[in-house]
């Protein structure tokens, strides 16, 4: 009779430890695959950076998907990525978990909310939380704290039509993720882009000194979206936005 619970717990251990090998197989699959996926972003970068007179190199961009809607650099992060709009029949969410060649991706690819466009008054900006800061838009998951928020630098916003844009970080706030108050894509000119950005900016967890200089005199805006916190998947979002 006292066999029993000794065979119990070595089957219990056995079990234990099956659990532990997947998991660590399941964590090395992850994250071979996030570093396969950085290779070909620094592939895609040196690609992006050929063009004759420096800039951007649309035509090569285009060549390899034609999504290409503009490239964001954010200074003092890792995030230098092309971005993408999905195209008509796409799923939603498609570039969340395939890569700037549409292959299946467990970083994804920056992309667009439809709604907007890369050269209007507003972009949205959707891109992963990986719990790596150095990959995607991990280093903005906290960036609604003002510690983090002030490491960050200014954006340079490039498009076909438009070239290349400076624009300041101007705040950050964490919301749920059905926030109604950062999807406007209908700003008919300067004066209402800047009221809804006061609006904003006052909801914030961080700001930049100056905050409401930089509100009161922009005519555009870009914002990044992640998930906020240590781990990505809940509801909260981290909203970052830049103006110009």
């Amino acid at each position: 009779m006292k066999r029993r619970p000794r065979r119990k717990r070595k089957a219990l251990d056995i079990i234990l430890v099956a659990i532990c090998a997947s998991s660590l197989a399941a964590a090395a699959l992850i994250g071979w695959t996030i570093l396969h996926d950085g290779t070909v972003y620094s592939e895609i970068s040196t690609e992006a950076g050929a063009a004759e007179g420096g800039g951007i190199d649309w035509e090569a961009l285009r060549a390899r998907n034609p999504d290409i809607s503009a490239w964001v650099n954010v200074e003092g992060t890792p995030i230098d990525y092309p971005v993408v709009s999905p195209r008509e029949g796409d799923p939603q969410g498609f570039y969340l978990n395939h890569d700037f060649d549409r292959n299946w991706s467990f970083a994804g690819c920056p992309y667009l909310d439809p709604r907007g466009t890369a050269d209007g008054r507003h972009a949205l900006v959707y891109g992963h939380h990986l719990n790596f800061d150095s990959e995607m838009f991990t280093y903005l998951r906290d960036a609604w704290r003002q510690e983090k928020f002030d490491t960050l630098g200014d954006m340079y916003w490039s498009t076909p039509d438009g070239g290349t844009v400076r624009l300041h970080p101007a705040f950050s706030l964490s919301v749920d993720k059905s926030f109604a108050g950062i999807q406007r894509f209908d700003l008919s000119g300067s004066a209402e882009t800047r009221a809804w950005l006061a609006d904003l900016s006052a909801q914030a967890g961080a700001r930049a000194e100056g905050c409401d200089d930089l509100c009161a005199h922009a005519t555009r805006a870009v914002t990044l979206v992640t998930c906020t916190g240590n781990f990505a998947g809940g509801r909260a979002r981290t909203l970052t936005v830049f103006v110009g």
